[in-house]
């Protein structure tokens, strides 16, 4: 898995794989849809069309998000209800980053 080496230094996460009784995230909330896995796969590439503003990270580019989607096979209609999950999750990162620096 891909963070499953941070889990084990994480203070206070137990996952089952390690021995202890919780749930690990990269099972819990895994795509279950193969569009979702396609658009969790393609990440890299969708993180790199995100359009920033004054204030940062403002949001992703959806036309050009839309587009290799498409080449990947995924209907539009399916990857436009998924993207602005994607996107409000980059966003919610984003902000959470932020108030780290500053803090």
């Amino acid at each position: 898995m891909s963070h499953c080496a941070g889990c084990r230094d994480a203070p206070g996460f137990s996952c089952e794989r390690f021995g202890g009784k919780g749930a690990c995230p990269e099972d819990t909330h895994a795509p279950r849809s193969v569009e979702g896995r396609a658009i969790a796969a393609a990440g890299l590439e969708i993180f790199h069309q995100r359009r920033v503003g004054p204030g940062g990270y403002a949001g992703l580019d959806m036309p050009a998000c839309l587009a290799l989607t498409r080449a990947q096979g995924i209907p539009d209609d399916i990857a436009s209800l998924l993207l602005p999950s994607w996107e409000a999750g980059l966003l919610e990162a984003a902000a959470k980053q932020r108030e780290d620096k500053d803090a």
